[in-house]
């Protein structure tokens, strides 16, 4: 497996040019409006992601109006302080310090911003419809949509905020578990999950997917897969058009026929293989439990361990040093 590089990086400048020449760069094309004085300009930018995902800060101290092109991403900030006013289409919105909001990556948006400082993340749309698939049975077509709207409840909000703070304070700060590309990909299906429930989308008005019959000879094949490719970052997604059925169908076969669910079975399969190559560790080589843990999907060192001890009884840490 290749690691996944997480690239971090701090962008200040006092020139507005150079600081839209970099927006562009990193977010989308636009033309941009700046009204004021640029004597006090200031623009700051910490991200920390890959390509396809990354959180960030941002800071830009001018009033300032810009026409983007369709984003081609999902963009979802939370206001720290400032002014802002999206507008896409018919739908427009103002979220005030501490709200969340999220870009409509399918069209032009209208933004204009007066000393504006919010986080940001940045997620690929290509996940987002894979987990909208597996959640309904398949994607709306033209694949998922986002407006221009407010978050569905304070409740959901906090749950957003809470996620955010987990990705920057213990996924891109935890170096086995941001390079991991099982851990990765998890991290991947829980922003994408999690923002499909935290705003409106068109996944709401879609009626779910009827699951098909599947035999129990579906679910061997599945099994087959999972085994075979368990260090891999598979998902519900791949496994259920590894063995051609949909993704609704493939869940309801594992329910019915072993009682369990297909990531419940992955994770049971690389549990299995951790315990493996902790049996074949060499502690003075200098492999620990966090680092295997982590080759194997395991994020948090603590959840692995009592899954470990529930599997087989004792401790990772005392297999590894037996």
């Amino acid at each position: 497996m290749t690691e996944v590089r997480v690239q971090r990086s701090v962008f200040d400048t006092t020139d507005p040019d150079e600081a839209h020449d970099y927006l562009r760069a990193t977010y989308v094309d636009h033309a941009v409006r700046l009204s004021g004085s640029t004597a006090m300009f200031r623009f700051r930018h910490h991200v920390a992601g890959d390509d396809g995902f990354f959180v960030a800060r941002y800071e830009h101290s001018m009033n300032c109006q810009v026409d983007t092109e369709p984003f081609g991403y999902l963009l979802v900030g939370q206001m720290i302080s400032g002014r802002l006013r999206l507008a896409g289409g018919r739908a427009e919105a103002a979220p005030g310090p501490g709200e969340l909001f999220v870009l409509d990556p399918s069209q032009p948006m209208n933004i204009h911003w007066d000393a504006f400082h919010a986080g940001l993340l940045k997620l690929d749309l290509g996940i987002v419809n894979r987990v909208a698939g597996e959640l309904i049975g398949a994607v709306p077509r033209g694949g998922v949509r986002f407006g221009v709207a407010r978050v569905r409840s304070a409740e959901k909000a906090r749950h957003w905020q809470g996620l955010v703070r987990h990705l920057t304070h213990d996924f891109l700060t935890n170096e086995h578990a941001c390079s991991s590309p099982l851990i990765h990909a998890q991290t991947m299906r829980l922003i994408a999950a999690t923002v499909l429930d935290t705003f409106p989308n068109t996944t709401a008005a879609a009626e779910p997917a009827r699951p098909g019959r599947a035999d129990a000879s579906v679910v061997h094949r599945a099994v087959a897969f999972i085994d075979e490719h368990a260090a891999e970052p598979i998902g519900v997604t791949e496994i259920a058009a590894a063995v051609r059925v949909g993704p609704r169908t493939l869940q309801e076969a594992f329910r019915r026929h072993l009682d369990t669910t297909p990531m419940s079975q992955l994770r049971r399969t690389r549990l299995a293989r951790a315990h493996a190559e902790l049996c074949a560790a060499d502690p003075g080589s200098g492999g620990t439990v966090a680092a295997i843990a982590s080759r194997w999907g395991f994020a948090n060192p603590g959840r692995f361990a009592v899954m470990y001890r529930e599997a087989y009884g004792r401790s990772p840490s005392e297999t590894l040093h037996s």
